[in-house]
């Protein structure tokens, strides 16, 4: 606190010394003219009285007479010669139009007598001897009130950040739990709150992380533990026809493994934001067909009719690979539960594009319609290659809709199965 309350007072105390010397500076530039004028008038009458006692007189006479005038003035009166004064042409113009000549920052008065060489020059008093020092306690006074002014300024600021400074040590700790609560009336408060929300979300961001992490190994576990069982009874299977059905379960197992490691780096890309989302204006007729054509030899495997419902747009701004992908997953999951049919909508609402896939199937239970959004997550215990899937679809799909600044949710179907309503800002 000490190095910045130092640091604060020496930059505020020689800021204002020499605000306070450019401001003086400044209108005595822009003002000289008034001030002579008014100092010129301040003397002028003085002046007159003492031209019209010596006018009449010459040399030494004239000398008494300023002599014996002196002690009522208290001014520095002297009679001087114009050659010695070194005067400027300006000021040549002022004495010849009977004007007081101002020198030595307003104290002294040079004055015509008769229009002759000799000049009178008028002084004012010096100043105090007592003056410098007077203005040094009045400038180490200011300092003292700035210090006091500043102090407690300084301070609920110093207790603030001090606060934040110690989160942040022991955030860095990995006390990711850590929060700062400040007063409202705190001038840091918003920086506070920008911290919380920072750390909540590298928080949330590891807890991910760590879930992903043990979510994928255990998803692992299960390919390759059959690759692993296939193999062996590949090398104790004598029968050629036997092995060539271990090894299509193999490529199997394979695809599974690579469908499941492309959408993981798909979703962990888009959760830790290294993912540029460009958006491009595209065909939505079209765009909307070649994603339901990806998927149309599978539902027609599983005996689910895929029907496109309605599509009244010309052209949606997507980015489409990341899009197209969402679509297929809500289509697959669709396709997994349906009975018999599948539809799927694209239109335009307000602000938002909407993309809603509805089915026949036997909906999503209230309690997990949060849930299934979540990496990993399924709501049947079981999993084969026909109704599981790895638990990333959905959680894929919240990702590419809240990187279009939209969302997803599900709800009931008019046929009373499932109807995932996906959404994303409309820009321009």
């Amino acid at each position: 606190m000490l190095r910045l309350f130092l640091g604060l007072f020496l930059v505020m105390t020689v800021g204002l010394v020499a605000a306070l010397q450019t401001v003086e500076h400044t209108f005595n530039a822009l003002l000289d003219n008034q001030m002579q004028a008014y100092n010129r008038e301040a003397v002028r009458g003085q002046a007159w009285s003492l031209v019209e006692h010596m006018r009449d007189q010459q040399g030494a006479a004239r000398e008494q007479q300023l002599e014996a005038l002196r002690p009522h003035y208290g001014l520095s009166l002297k009679l001087i010669e114009a050659d010695q004064l070194d005067l400027s042409t300006e000021e040549k113009a002022e004495l010849a139009q009977n004007l007081l000549v101002i020198r030595d920052n307003y104290t002294q008065f040079i004055s015509n007598i008769d229009g002759g060489s000799q000049l009178l020059s008028i002084k004012l008093p010096p100043e105090p001897s007592l003056m410098p020092f007077y203005i040094a306690v009045a400038y180490a006074m200011l300092a003292v009130l700035i210090g006091i002014v500043l102090f407690f300024w300084v301070r609920p600021h110093w207790r603030d950040l001090e606060k934040l400074r110690l989160a942040a040590e022991r955030f860095g700790d990995n006390d990711l739990s850590v929060r700062i609560q400040l007063s409202k009336r705190s001038n840091i408060r918003d920086l506070a709150e920008h911290f919380n929300l920072m750390a909540a979300r590298i928080e949330s961001l590891i807890a991910n992380q760590r879930e992903l992490t043990n979510a994928v190994s255990h998803e692992l576990r299960t390919p390759i533990a059959r690759l692993s069982f296939e193999l062996d009874q590949l090398k104790q299977q004598p029968d050629a026809s036997q092995n060539r059905e271990l090894i299509a379960d193999m490529y199997a197992d394979l695809g599974e493994l690579e469908e499941m490691v492309s959408e993981l780096l798909t979703y962990a890309s888009l959760e830790r934001g290294a993912t540029v989302i460009k958006r491009e204006n595209i065909q939505a007729a079209n765009w909307l067909d070649s994603v339901v054509g990806s998927v149309a030899l599978e539902a027609e495997a599983a005996g689910v009719q895929l029907l496109i419902g309605d599509c009244r747009l010309d052209t949606v701004r997507i980015e489409p690979r990341f899009m197209a992908r969402a679509v297929i997953n809500l289509l697959r999951n669709a396709i997994r539960y349906a009975e018999q049919r599948v539809e799927v909508t694209l239109v335009r609402s307000g602000d938002y594009y909407e993309v809603r896939v509805n089915d026949d199937g036997p909906g999503v239970p209230v309690e997990g319609r949060e849930k299934i959004f979540e990496p990993f997550s399924r709501l049947d215990a079981s999993r084969d290659r026909r109704t599981g899937g790895f638990g990333l679809g959905l959680a894929l799909v919240r990702r590419v809709s809240q990187s279009h600044g939209g969302q997803v949710e599900v709800g009931e179907s008019v046929w009373g199965g499932a109807s995932f309503r996906m959404t994303w800002a409309h820009l321009d």
